[in-house]
């Protein structure tokens, strides 16, 4: 009787299927968030927050109280966009989610940063709203456009001080969802999904 090792070969490839499949239908981990839309802010949100951590120069990795203001767009830093709206929001969850306090603060316009010398710095008026929200530090952000992608830069800025306390960045690739919400809700435009999308 001659023995075929096919139908073992088969029968291996099809319990390996099946428990990559199986692998896929795990729960997400405790106090994760999941996105099954497109395009995945939690993702940019987590990202950025695991840099600011990372970066910090003091070596502390959570539990400060934050104010985060509304990323804006670095060539005019009095204007926001869906995108940067939106992007703020998934930067707080996930900060939230790495042990800092944030506090919720909304249309207060002191918190604006303003240009000098082509730096981003603090209005006296966020340092005196910080001090009143007993917040450590504030979390300012910018984006640039690029004909294809998005330039998104973070900082960690110390209240009292204004020194930069962490940075983060990411570039992320325009796409359709992205450009929509860039557009202030005018019209998507066509565009590839990025990275995070697909």
């Amino acid at each position: 009787m001659k023995m075929t090792t096919r139908p073992l070969w088969k029968a291996f490839f099809i319990l390996m299927a099946v428990a990559a499949l199986m692998a896929g239908c795990a729960a997400p981990k405790r106090g994760s968030t999941v996105s099954v839309l497109s395009p995945d802010f939690f993702g940019f949100g987590e990202d950025l927050a695991r840099q600011l951590v990372a970066n910090r120069q003091d070596g502390r990795k959570s539990g400060e109280r934050l104010i985060l203001t509304t990323f804006v767009n670095l060539d005019d830093l009095y204007e926001t966009s869906g995108f940067g709206r939106t992007l703020t929001e998934a930067l707080s969850t996930s900060l939230f989610k790495q042990g800092f306090g944030v506090a919720e603060i909304r249309k207060a316009p002191g918190l604006y940063v303003k240009s000098k010398s082509g730096e981003l710095t603090l209005t006296r008026d966020a340092s005196l709203i910080a001090q009143k929200q007993e917040a450590q530090a504030i979390v300012a952000g910018t984006y640039s456009l690029t004909p294809t992608t998005v330039i998104v830069n973070v900082r960690m800025i110390d209240a009292g001080s204004s020194d930069v306390m962490s940075v983060g960045a990411l570039e992320l690739q325009r796409s359709a969802n992205i450009n929509y919400l860039l557009a202030e809700r005018k019209g998507a435009v066509a565009g590839p999904m990025s990275a995070y999308e697909r």
